[in-house]
């Protein structure tokens, strides 16, 4: 059952690209149509989704659980940025594409492929789980995320840069998560609407981009091969062996390790053209480690259940 939805949710991945694909080849989406929808997913559904992702209810089970759920937290990302700090220094040629690069080894899909997969894997109870993850998430990948793709503009530590919505829209996430304050209707609904617009608009950029670039050249490109065996192999057997010895269970253990396992996260291409640096290494590792997911997932839920 859980191959099923893995297969299920990569597969749906790949006809949104194509989707994206074909409008580019065929006009439909012309050469700044693109930008424009990512410009709308950073800055209008993608924060829509975060904030809607926040709101999770205090239960005792998180309280009792709490050490055990920040340390995974702490492990996933501290593997993650490791390895991003080291390995894209001896292969990326510029600042700007080590940047890219330590992007996508950073953050992972873990919303859309995230929540299906970890619930097909362990059960509905694990959607929480996930959405604590992606509470981490959310505030990192406009911030930290933000100085990865834009390291030359972190040097003079201009504020601005920290000022979109994506961080504004978490702050206020975690604000309204640690009062327990809920959306009421009829604004729940608006940003709930808006923030299922994120993962199919994505995917259509990511294929259009696709259209504007030989296929050839991402099966052939030698340091997209390198970010993605340790996207997908690397950095969630680091995570296994250093939670195993500490925690035990299917949710302090496997989530942190399956979300670790998630390819690229779609927002990188978004980020990438919103702050204006190559999209273009960017969508060739949402491709290829999407599509390699198909044959690494399955392998690593295995190894966790």
């Amino acid at each position: 059952m859980s191959i099923a939805v893995i297969a299920e949710s990569i597969i749906i991945l790949f006809l949104l690209m194509g989707v994206g694909y074909l409008c580019r080849r065929t006009g439909v989406i012309g050469p700044d149509g693109a930008r424009g929808l990512s410009s709308f997913v950073v800055n209008v559904s993608l924060p829509a989704l975060i904030l809607m992702a926040m709101q999770v209810p205090l239960t005792a089970e998180l309280v009792a659980n709490a050490g055990g759920i920040l340390f995974g937290i702490a492990v996933f990302y501290g593997v993650s940025f490791a390895i991003a700090f080291t390995i894209p220094r001896f292969i990326a040629e510029s600042d700007l594409e080590q940047g890219v690069m330590r992007f996508m080894l950073v953050f992972s899909n873990l919303g859309f492929m995230g929540i299906p997969v970890a619930g097909a894997v362990f059960g509905p109870e694990a959607i929480f789980y996930v959405s604590i993850f992606n509470l981490t998430f959310s505030i990192l990948l406009f911030s930290v995320g933000v100085l990865m793709l834009r390291p030359d503009m972190g040097r003079y530590l201009d504020p601005k840069l920290f000022l979109n919505t994506g961080l504004i829209a978490s702050v206020a996430g975690l604000v309204l998560f640690a009062l327990q304050v809920h959306i009421p209707s009829p604004f729940a609904d608006v940003f709930t609407l808006l923030g299922t617009t994120t993962t199919p608009l994505a995917m259509v950029v990511v294929g259009a981009l696709l259209a504007t670039m030989p296929i050839e050249g991402i099966f052939t490109d030698k340091k997209i091969w390198v970010i993605t065996i340790l996207r997908l192999c690397v950095i969630p057997l680091a995570v296994f062996l250093i939670l195993r010895p500490f925690v035990e269970g299917p949710f302090l253990l496997g989530i942190p390790v399956l979300l670790a396992a998630m390819p690229v996260a779609a927002n990188a291409v978004m980020l990438a053209e919103e702050y204006h640096v190559d999209a273009t290494i960017a969508s060739k590792g949402v491709f290829l480690t999407t599509i390699l997911s198909l044959i690494t997932l399955p392998l690593i839920t295995l190894l966790i259940t």
